[in-house]
C-alpha cells in the first residue's frame, strides 16, 4: 500500500511537471532589450566637405546610469596612402535616448585632418552603451562607400 501511494504521488508530480514544461511561457514586461547598434549610409555634407552624416540605428532598454553614442569615420586616400581623414563625434548623453523603442539618428563627424573623398571606401565604426543595462554596449562596424549625395 504505502508502494502505491508513493508512486501515484510521483506520477502526479511528474504529471504536474510537464505540463508546465509544454506551456508557452509569457513574455514579462519588464525585461530589458537587448541593446544594439547598426550603422546605415554614410553621406557627405555638399557644402562642408569636411563633415560627414552618418546614420545610426539603435535601440537600448531604460537604464538610470550614463549613456553614450559614438560614430567614427577614417577614410584614405586612394592616390596617397600618406593622407587619412578621420574624425569621431560623441553625442551627448542627455541626447542619447534609451527607452527601449528604436532610434534613428543622424550623426555629424567632421574630419580632423583633411575633406572627405566622395566614392571612396571609408570605415564606419559606432558603439551605443547604456551603463546599467544588460548588455551594456553594443558595436557595429563596416566599410563603406562616402555617397557625394545621398542615395
Amino acid at each position: 500500500m504505502q508502494r502505491w501511494i508513493i508512486l501515484t504521488v510521483l506520477t502526479s508530480a511528474l504529471t504536474g511537471l510537464t505540463g508546465a514544461a509544454g506551456a508557452a511561457v509569457p513574455a514579462r514586461a519588464d525585461e530589458p532589450v537587448p541593446t544594439t547598434v547598426t550603422l546605415g549610409d554614410a553621406v557627405i555634407d555638399p557644402k562642408l566637405p569636411g563633415r560627414v552624416r552618418v546614420q545610426v540605428e539603435y535601440l537600448c532598454s531604460i537604464a538610470d546610469e550614463a549613456r553614450s553614442l559614438t560614430v567614427s569615420v577614417e577614410q584614405k586616400d586612394p592616390e596617397d596612402n600618406t593622407v587619412v581623414a578621420f574624425g569621431s563625434s560623441r553625442t551627448a548623453e542627455a541626447d542619447v535616448i534609451c527607452d527601449g523603442t528604436p532610434q534613428t539618428r543622424q550623426v555629424l563627424v567632421q574630419s580632423k585632418t583633411t575633406n572627405w573623398i566622395p566614392d571612396v571606401d571609408a570605415i564606419l565604426t559606432t558603439t551605443v552603451s547604456n551603463i546599467g543595462a544588460t548588455p551594456s554596449a553594443a558595436a557595429d562596424s563596416k566599410r563603406a562607400r562616402l555617397l557625394a549625395t545621398p542615395a
